[in-house]
């Protein structure tokens, strides 16, 4: 009996440290739950000179040092939030075959390793160093950019269970003028972008819009920005006059997208029991107005 026991505990006890394997295999697979996934789509196409290039990634940078901005993020580092996702892409012609900056996350604002991620001052580092990504066209592919920063998003090795905690930033110079090669009304610049929205829309993704100028500002309006529906809230567009102006509008932008909003506020206890006093109060006025109503009869 003990011998026939042996192999078989032997067994078990290999099954159960295979079990446990996959088990542990599973959990280092699974994605990292974050507050916020942020993704900045940058037109790189030929409309934008080199030293408009340096304004545009100049004011980035300038906007994530601001105080304001900061403050937004760090509001991510709260307990059960887990901090921000943020990756860089740039599309021209086409989308470059690489991310600008690969996702980062943000935990901290000045130091890294802060629950085993990075800290916002790093990010801005590396987007401060951020080259112009070569060999991607002159042409303006709105919808290219759409669909590298949708694919970035659901790729990556984040998840947020927040409504509105999927984000994408599209800032362009100008309107569509290519298409994907797989949209199937090709030359209808604005209908391939709407489809990239639709996509964006059925994965709970929410797209803001950064103009230069009103036409480029009109086309991320109509075609681009999120509208309102039933399961995120809706996108929005920002204007910039133009490069000079670019800081000004991308700090404005980030501190109304990055970070909690009004519908992350949970109703605090005094509005509750306002309401049990309010109707205390309501029942012992009843009460009085029965008890007088039947002293008079």
């Amino acid at each position: 009996m003990r011998t026939t026991l042996k192999p078989l505990l032997r067994g078990g006890a290999a099954a159960a440290a295979i079990a446990i394997t996959l088990l542990g295999g599973a959990q280092q697979a699974r994605a990292i739950d974050v507050f916020q996934e942020l993704f900045l789509s940058l037109d790189a196409s030929g409309s934008i000179d080199n030293d408009e290039f340096k304004l545009y990634r100049d004011g980035y940078v300038s906007a994530f040092q601001d105080a304001a901005v900061r403050t937004q993020i760090a509001e991510t580092f709260a307990p059960g939030r887990n901090g921000l996702a943020i990756a860089v892409g740039q599309w021209a012609t086409t989308a470059a075959p690489t991310l600008a900056i690969d996702w980062k996350h943000i935990t901290d604002l000045t130091t890294d390793g802060v629950n085993g991620g990075t800290s916002l001052d790093s990010f801005i580092t590396a987007l401060d160093n951020m080259n112009r990504q070569g060999g991607i066209g002159t042409a303006t592919c709105i919808d290219c950019g759409m669909l590298a920063a949708i694919t970035a998003i659901d790729t990556n090795a984040f998840t947020t269970t927040r409504a509105n905690g999927r984000v994408i930033d599209i800032s362009t110079d100008g309107v569509g003028n290519r298409d994907l090669a797989s949209c199937p009304t090709q030359g209808n610049f604005a209908q391939c972008a709407k489809d990239q929205r639709a996509s964006a829309v059925a994965k709970n993704i929410i797209i803001n819009g950064l103009g230069v100028g009103g036409t480029a500002s009109g086309f991320l309006t109509a075609n681009v920005a999120t509208p309102l529906n039933g399961d995120t809230k809706a996108g929005f567009v920002q204007t910039a006059d133009g490069f000079d102006d670019f800081e000004a509008a991308i700090t404005t932008k980030l501190i109304r997208e990055v970070g909690p909003g009004p519908e992350d506020t949970v109703p605090g206890p005094l509005p509750v029991l306002g309401a049990a006093a309010a109707f205390g109060f309501s029942r012992k006025l009843r009460r009085r107005i029965n008890t007088a109503n039947l002293h008079q009869a």
